[in-house]
């Protein structure tokens, strides 16, 4: 009775283990389907994506792509909620999945709303409307409605992975529940057999001696078996236990005392003796006879690696009954698990090596850094030398990836080549590398070495024919143990980096308490700034611009000024980098943009001629979403009267289609188009016949050796000549001079502008100067 209830007990265990692998498996296999659908889902979404950024306007033919991407878009998100019964639903939701289940409905209601975009794209007369349901509008939205399924798809992939995790646990949970259940169920089992054992054992007590010996016989037969009596002699044994026991089964008697076959066996070299002499062995062996350890097991080794496990049991008359078992497979699986397992471990450790490791330069990666440098700022004063490469994108961008490979390598190369063994060089980024400096050495040192580096990585490098041209800036800092963190001295070394790349680049600063007081001064400006705005402290300052023949004014340039309660007026330079971190660029622009526009307003009503009013913006910005509304919205009227100078050396000449129409869509709302900096970095003839401007503003680097340098007065009369065969006016700033505003007449300049006309100021300055105007317009 008790046997049958355990089997139904283990046929029970067996039951639930099999339902618990049959549901774990349904759901995994639905999970797994969930990622495929979701990865379908992504692909779909960056196709359109592909769309829209290959058609700033969308076309009908483009509308109906996209809108074919998101149908199939929505069919995966339908099958993840539609494809569920009800049972299964339930199980997921028990799982966590709701959140999953909602970002598939959000992802089918925000297809629609972008299927309905698509389908007014679509109509005919979609292409002619203008303002909010312009075709430029309508990109827009569909671009947000695109990123923001991206988004919904990008999200749903944590979801399936949480999911498949709590499956994962509950089965192993569940696993290791019942294995625990069997073991019990063994142990039990275990223990009813040895009372069982014991039950018999008491039955067949008042047997005699010979029943003994058979029945000891007969249950031991499956092993080597043998019986000795009182004296140690052999009565009897199996062909097992001669194999067993002598290297020449045969020698095996019955009457041979133990001792006796032993010293033969080991004589006869059936065991490893393993530097002991065959008598010290025999002496052993003899020794544990003789003490009547007969409960413990003796594991012996036998030549050719095999292995046994002899036990001793006496009976009640002083027999004893000798078993011997071979365990050689089980002893050789130990071994093969145990070098398995240190194996493991060596591969565990090179792993962990190769985790530490960047796979390109073979340096220490971050992560090997944080750690080190983690622990020697516990203990000790920590110096290093931040690096970052100069020109390297060119590399990359003209060369290809494979020679910014070699260069990143060449560079590793040079830092083995000038640490010590103390010394940990590391990759941490792109072309960024970190050198953390051997205990004990001072800034000085550092210094030194950065400058040895920076010495050798100037020095050109050749990709094949080409040559890589590159340079490097360094920045070195220090930190005393316990009083800084790690972060605070990369931080450090980050800003010494940024004032030896604000120097001039390929140079090496050493970070000072001078630059600690201006980090500390960013972040005060970074906390104010919002304050600022909404206080209106961000304000236009107005640099004149003058007619090069009569010298009356010819127009203003807008320029951003911060006036702090504290600081006095703050230049762009200050706080435009920090804007831009914080997301502020667009409210600074609206707010330069409205107040502008008022206060040029202001003047036209006092009667001041103001011709033209220019700003600067630079060509990314143009490009950021929102920036043209914002520029709609601020300057509704008068447009022709205002510009936009394009900042920075950015090459129009490449076509970058996205610029090109957002300057093209300015033009088409009514405002002037002037091209900044021209003679310096990218700008050129190409760039001026994309943009087609209305003015070309040369570079003050160019104005300021006139006077000194026919070369320079030759390259300004080229760029006129250039400027009105193409009927574009040029402004030359940067002028300082009374000669230099003449020669520039002279040469043929249409606009002047420069500290000898007047330098920026703030519109009371500027209005109070206007005013004296009235009274002499001939000159400002």
């Amino acid at each position: 009775m008790r046997l049958g209830q355990t089997l139904a007990l283990f046929a029970l265990i067996l039951a639930l283990l099999t339902g618990m692998s049959f549901l774990g498996y349904r759901y995994l296999t639905l999970a797994s389907e969930y990622r495929a659908r979701n990865m379908i889902h992504l692909s779909l979404v960056h196709d359109a994506m592909d769309i829209l950024a290959a058609n700033p306007v969308i076309r009908p033919e483009a509308a109906r792509q996209i809108k074919v991407l998101a149908e199939r878009a929505d069919a995966q998100a339908h099958w993840c909620i539609d494809n569920l019964s009800m049972v299964e639903r339930k199980g997921f939701e028990l799982l966590g999945a709701s959140a999953a289940l909602d970002l598939c409905h959000q992802g089918i209601e925000e297809t629609h709303k972008m299927t309905a975009l698509l389908d007014q794209l679509l109509q005919e007369d979609a292409i002619r409307q203008s303002g909010a349901n312009s075709p430029f509008a309508r990109n827009l939205q569909l671009l947000a409605s695109v990123e923001r399924l991206e988004r919904l798809s990008h999200a749903f992939h944590p979801h399936v992975n949480m999911i498949e995790d709590r499956l994962v646990r509950i089965v192993e949970g569940g696993t290791a529940v019942i294995s625990l259940c069997l073991a019990l169920f063994f142990v039990g089992l275990s223990r009813q057999m040895i009372r069982s054992w014991q039950t018999q054992a008491q039955q067949t007590r008042d047997l005699n001696r010979m029943t003994q010996r058979v029945a000891a016989a007969m249950g031991a037969s499956g092993d080597g078996f043998a019986i000795f009596d009182d004296e140690n002699r052999l009565v009897t044994c199996n062909d097992t236990y001669r194999e067993l026991s002598h290297a020449h089964p045969e020698e095996v008697k019955p009457g041979m005392s133990l001792g006796e076959i032993l010293v033969g066996a080991v004589h006869a070299g059936h065991y490893a003796l393993h530097g002991s002499t065959p008598e010290e062995f025999a002496a052993s062996y003899n020794l544990r006879i003789e003490s009547r350890d007969f409960r413990a097991e003796t594991q012996l080794e036998l030549a050719g690696d095999r292995h046994i496990i002899a036990r001793v049991n006496e009976t009640d008359f002083g027999d004893k009954v000798v078993t011997r078992s071979e365990i050689t497979q089980l002893v050789r699986n130990e071994r093969q698990q145990r070098e398995a397992a240190e194996a493991l471990k060596e591969a565990k450790d090179r792993i962990e090596q190769q985790s530490l490791r960047d796979p390109l330069t073979k340096l220490a990666n971050r992560r090997h850094l944080d750690q080190e440098l983690a622990r020697r700022l516990s203990h000790e004063t920590v110096t290093l030398v931040r690096i970052d490469l100069d020109r390297f994108k060119k590399i990359n961008d003209i060369l290809g990836h494979e020679a910014g490979d070699f260069v990143l390598c060449h560079v590793a190369d040079v830092l083995r080549k000038h640490t010590k063994s103390g010394d940990l060089p590391a990759r941490v980024g792109g072309d960024e590398y970190v050198i953390l400096c051997q205990a004990g050495t001072t800034l000085r040192q550092a210094e030194v070495l950065a400058k040895r580096v920076l010495a050798e990585v100037l020095q050109p490098v050749s990709w094949g024919n080409k040559r890589c041209n590159f340079g490097a800036s360094f920045g070195v800092a220090c930190g005393e143990a316990g009083a800084m963190s790690a972060s605070e001295l990369l931080s450090n070394a980050d800003a010494a980096l940024y004032r030896a790349k604000a120097s001039g680049r390929a140079t090496v600063e050493v970070f000072t308490s001078e630059m600690r007081q201006e980090a500390q001064a960013e972040r005060a400006l970074a906390d104010q700034l919002q304050e600022a705005l909404e206080r209106g402290e961000i304000v236009p300052f107005y640099h004149t611009q003058h007619d090069a023949r009569t010298w009356h004014l010819a127009g203003l340039e807008v320029l951003a000024r911060w006036d702090h309660p504290s600081l006095g007026v703050l230049p762009p330079s200050r706080f435009l980098g920090l804007a831009k971190q914080l997301g502020l660029e667009a409210e600074i622009d609206g707010q330069i943009f409205e107040a502008a526009v008022q206060q040029v307003t202001a003047l036209r009503d006092m009667d001041i001629h103001v011709p033209r009013v220019a700003f600067n913006v630079s060509a990314p910005r143009i490009m950021e979403p929102g920036f043209l509304d914002t520029v709609q919205s601020r300057i509704p009227d008068n447009r022709d009267q205002f510009a936009f100078e394009i900042l920075e050396s950015i090459s129009c000449e490449e076509g970058d289609d996205a610029l090109i129409f957002c300057i093209d869509t300015l033009k088409d709302m009514g405002f002037q188009i002037d091209m900044d900096d021209f003679g310096s970095g990218h700008a050129s003839i190409n760039g001026v016949l994309n943009i087609e401007p209305h003015a070309i503003k040369i570079d003050r680097n160019i104005i300021f050796p006139l006077g000194k340098s026919e070369r320079a007065e030759r390259m300004v009369a080229s760029v006129v000549d250039l400027a009105h065969t193409l009927d574009v006016k040029i402004i030359a700033e940067g002028v300082d001079t009374l000669d230099k505003a003449k020669l520039l007449r002279q040469i043929g300049c249409d606009t002047l502008q420069g500290f000898y006309f007047s330098k920026p100021r703030s519109f009371a300055d500027l209005k109070l100067n206007l005013l004296g105007v009235d009274q002499d317009r001939s000159v400002i």
